[in-house]
Order: structure tokens, then sequence, then C-alpha cells
């Protein structure tokens, strides 16, 4: 973490290019939201004519308000002058709140999308060999995109940053804080979707669990 004390001006262009990834997930979430729908599975509720998708669900619109708070937090970094240089700790925040978005909205693509391969591996029973193989690619390729911009790459991003340890500090413990209340809803979604079987009386437990989230996809 850089003790820098000379001003902080990173180009506006790298933030830029953060908000261009942030309008591709966007518009990624927006139809996924309206697909999920189709997806095998789920929980039957009654009086809606399609399977619900909680967990799914909540991680997708996570991701989009998550996604929005970054978006925000990208623009206030910016000073309003000529240049545009990004000057202040937002633009770190941001940074962080756009790795939570993605990592939500992997989660809300290939947790539904392991299930759906698990029901067609029930019903061909001859081709289980090979869709066990397709399931396990789809689970390590999404679980280590999940692991890296949940852990990994938010890491990286504090140890690079140009602002003072002290707020690095301030920003990774704000960063595990928001992580935790985000297993913590992960944890109810769930507990919602399989009506409320498993751990009985509401625990630690299932919040810890959370923190390794794609080994129960």
């Amino acid at each position: 973490m850089s003790e820098d004390r000379k001003p902080v001006r990173v180009a506006v262009n790298v933030m830029r290019a953060r908000l261009t990834v942030i309008g591709f997930n966007i518009a990624i979430v927006s139809f996924q939201i309206n697909q999920l729908y189709r997806v095998s599975g789920g929980l039957s509720v009654p009086g809606v004519d399609h399977s619900v998708h909680v967990g799914a669900n909540m991680a997708l619109f996570m991701a989009l308000g998550l996604s929005m708070i970054a978006l925000v937090a990208f623009i206030m970094s910016g000073t309003l002058d000529e240049v545009g240089y990004c000057t202040h700790w937002s633009l770190v925040a941001a940074d962080l709140f756009m790795y939570l978005a993605l990592a939500h909205t992997i989660a809300g693509f290939f947790q539904p999308l392991s299930g759906s391969i698990e029901d067609i591996a029930a019903k061909l029973p001859g081709e289980a060999a090979g869709i066990s193989v397709l399931h396990i690619a789809v689970l390590i390729t999404g679980g280590l995109g999940w692991f890296l911009a949940t852990y990994i790459v938010p890491v990286v991003s504090l140890v690079r940053s140009p602002f003072s340890r002290s707020t690095n500090i301030i920003l990774g413990v704000v960063y595990v804080v928001v992580l935790l209340l985000l297993f913590w809803v992960n944890a109810h979604s769930l507990e919602v979707e399989t009506l409320g079987e498993g751990e009985g009386p509401w625990s630690i437990t299932p919040v810890l669990k959370e923190m390794f989230q794609p080994f129960r996809w």
C-alpha cells in the first residue's frame, strides 16, 4: 500500500475503462434476470406460473445494485475541471464494489446452470459420465472466477492503491464488513429457496459456508 504523499491523480481513462466493465455487467445481469424463469429447477410458488430461483435472483439483483453503487462512486472520484483526474479514495471503493458485483453476477449465472446440468444428467443416465465432465468444468470455471472477484482481485486493488495506508486499511475493513453482510443475505436466500431445510434454527454456520459459495453450486 502506497505511502506516497504526493497528490493522487489517476488518469480519467482508468475510471472510464471500469465504467465500461460496469456497463457490460449491468447489461448481462438485466438479460439474465429476464431469462432466469426458463431455467429448470427452483422453487414452486403458488400462483406463479414458473419456478423461482430465489438465490440466483437475489444474486443478480444484488449485482445490479452493487454495479450502480460502483458507478456512482467512480463518477464521484473525478475532479470537475478541464482534465478530470480521479483524485478521491472513492475510486478504490468503487473498484471493490465493482468486483463484488461481478462475483454476484457469476453466482447468478452458474448456480442455476449447475442445477440444470444435474437435471439433464438425471434424465439422460446413459450420458451421465460425459455430463459429469461438463458439470465439473462449469463449476471450476465459475468457481475460479467467483474466488478471484471476491477475494484475490480486491486485495490486489488495495495493495496497488495510490492512496494512504490508513485509507486503504479502512477500505479493506469496510469491504470485509460488506462482504459478511452479503454472505448473510445469501444464506437467507438459500434458506428461503430450500424452505428452511438443513440447519434448523438460524446460526452463523450458513453464513460461513457462503465464504466458499461455489462448493454448494
